[in-house]
């Protein structure tokens, strides 16, 4: 018991700083994960950019639908102006034109198709400035 615990820890820790490095969400049901990767981090003073990220982990094929940003707030939601998406490579996906409007938790909101079913999966971002 006492080396299966240290064991355990550590691969824990592994698996949470794996997970805090992704800055996305994985689907339990379809198995795919959407992310996104930036060399800056977003402000409401100018254009967000980012490389949106979707893989399934099972290796089955998905289909990018659409991406959008929205802020939900109480009762009412704000989006965003419509995004440029370029494809550069299966699953990956220059994103320009993200105008986070103001401060706060914004949602990077992702659908995809796999296996004829549709899904979307949200990534949350804090805009601090």
């Amino acid at each position: 018991m006492k080396v299966i615990l240290p064991i355990a820890l550590m691969l824990f820790a592994q698996f949470s700083f794996a997970v805090a490095e992704l800055e996305g969400v994985c689907s339990q049901v379809t198995k795919v994960c959407a992310s996104y990767e930036t060399a800056e981090p977003f402000t409401t003073t100018q254009e967000g950019r980012f490389k949106l990220l979707l893989q399934s982990t099972d290796q089955k094929e998905v289909t990018f639908v659409k991406a959008d940003l929205w802020m939900q707030m109480g009762t009412h939601g704000h989006g965003s102006s419509p995004l440029k998406i370029t494809p550069v490579a299966p699953g990956e996906f220059d994103v320009t034109k993200a105008f986070f409007v103001m401060k706060g938790t914004w949602q990077i909101r992702v659908t995809f198709e796999q296996d004829s079913k549709r899904e979307t999966l949200i990534i949350p971002v804090l805009i601090k400035q």
